[in-house]
């Protein structure tokens, strides 16, 4: 008898629990992403400042350090079994994701996300005809980073280039006498990547591929890219090395006078002391005789979705919304917080005249307000759609310069008929 009471007991007690289950399910917003001391981190700042309005929400932040793009592969076959509310992308992925999964997102300009506040470049790769999918999150806005001590003894005045629009032309040729002077080669490259190919086509305005998806190499804007680099490569002008961490080696062990890449290099420049007071960054160089090009690029960059999936999708919708997407008082402190406390510079303009983005910088050469600088670079930033297609694009395109620069091809023209061969060998065309 004390068995049965004691299982009725038990059964009541589920069916009493189990709407307080579901209750905080429902104000409960799961989301993946990957560093937590980068987006992590900055969606922790955003979590507390929508409990200052909404504190039974449940904010839960899971890092996935690994196969985060696999987790949810496997998660849209199985229909959104397993999946959070939000996920972190790559920008340049994301493109593959809505062609292949076109219903798995939550269209957040029909939800009244207003896109012209953000950097145009990073809305670009979410929209989908007239649908925008992504709440854009930080930007990789690239400059010219520079020794000033190296430009000082080849018997130059950094104040001559500091805050200048320059073209490459002018680059080459203050770079041909610091070689001559110092033999410190002008930029430090990483041969086996192609961020820095990326960066000098964006910054042209062009793009890898056309409108029907079909690769676009042939365009004027990347021949004059790779030409570029072989100058680059011809003049001596590059130190060249094979891997990230060799790359990273190069800059903080004076291997060269300078580097181009994005904002996101601050945190590595710091971690070397003896780097204080020496580098300068400029704005991207301007390749000349191409319509639409800008001294300004992006390299890298990430964004936030929220799944169709969601039973909660509402909730994920406007905490993102409220947060990432509003000018209050609270969520433009938010935005300065996570540049300071993880370096994670927003792409939401309206952010971009906090403290933290236009303070002076003591670290960098004439205390440099780098941050100021790169949120005015960002804003003219040309937009690149990456397409389904643009790992094995940027695969095959990196193994022929490669193979140019190590003549074992004669010309561009070559170069880009050897890029087209393989990629259409690995795409099965």
């Amino acid at each position: 008898m004390k068995r049965i009471v004691f299982g009725l007991m038990v059964v009541l007690a589920i069916v009493m629990f189990a709407p307080i289950v579901m209750a905080a399910d429902a104000n409960k917003v799961t989301i993946w992403c990957w560093d937590p001391n980068f987006n992590g981190y900055s969606m922790k700042q955003a979590a507390a400042v929508y409990n200052k309005t909404k504190p039974n929400v449940t904010i839960e932040i899971v890092d996935i350090p690994e196969q985060i793009d696999a987790k949810i592969t496997a998660g849209l076959q199985a229909g959104g079994a397993g999946l959070p509310d939000i996920a972190l992308f790559q920008d340049f992925q994301i493109e593959q994701f809505l062609q292949n999964y076109p219903n798995a997102f939550v269209d957040l300009k029909a939800a009244g996300v207003d896109y012209s506040k953000f950097a145009q470049y990073k809305v670009g790769p979410m929209t989908v005809g007239n649908k925008v999918y992504g709440i854009p999150f930080d930007t990789g806005s690239t400059g010219l980073w520079l020794r000033t001590d190296y430009l000082k003894a080849a018997g130059l005045n950094p104040d001559s280039y500091l805050g200048k629009n320059l073209k490459w032309s002018e680059v080459i040729k203050f770079g041909v006498t610091v070689k001559a002077k110092t033999n410190k080669p002008l930029l430090a490259y990483q041969m086996d990547n192609f961020d820095m190919l990326r960066i000098v086509v964006q910054s042209t305005g062009g793009q890898f591929f056309k409108a029907d998806g079909s690769l676009n190499l042939r365009s004027d804007a990347f021949k004059k890219s790779i030409t570029l680099f072989k100058d680059l490569n011809d003049k001596g002008l590059l130190y060249s090395v094979v891997g990230w961490s060799d790359w990273i080696n190069a800059i903080n062990s004076d291997q060269s006078a300078g580097f181009l890449n994005a904002i996101w290099m601050v945190g590595s420049v710091k971690s070397r002391p003896e780097n204080a007071g020496k580098y300068m960054i400029i704005p991207t160089p301007l390749i000349e005789g191409v319509s639409g090009a800008a001294n300004a690029s992006n390299n890298g960059g990430s964004s936030w979705y929220v799944f169709a999936s969601s039973p909660n999708k509402a909730l994920a919708v406007d905490f993102l919304k409220s947060v990432w997407a509003t000018s209050t008082e609270d969520t433009l402190a938010f935005y300065n917080t996570i540049l300071k406390g993880a370096g994670a510079m927003g792409t939401y303009i309206p952010s971009l005249k906090g403290s933290n983005y236009t303070a002076k910088d003591e670290f960098f050469y004439k205390s440099q307000a780098v941050y100021k600088d790169f949120a005015t670079w960002m804003s003219k930033v040309p937009v690149l759609k990456y397409t389904p297609n643009y790992v094995p694009m940027r695969t095959a395109v990196a193994n022929a310069v490669l193979n140019y620069f190590q003549g074992k091809l004669k010309t561009v023209d070559e170069t880009i008929a050897a890029a087209e061969a393989e990629y259409k060998q690995v795409m099965g065309q």
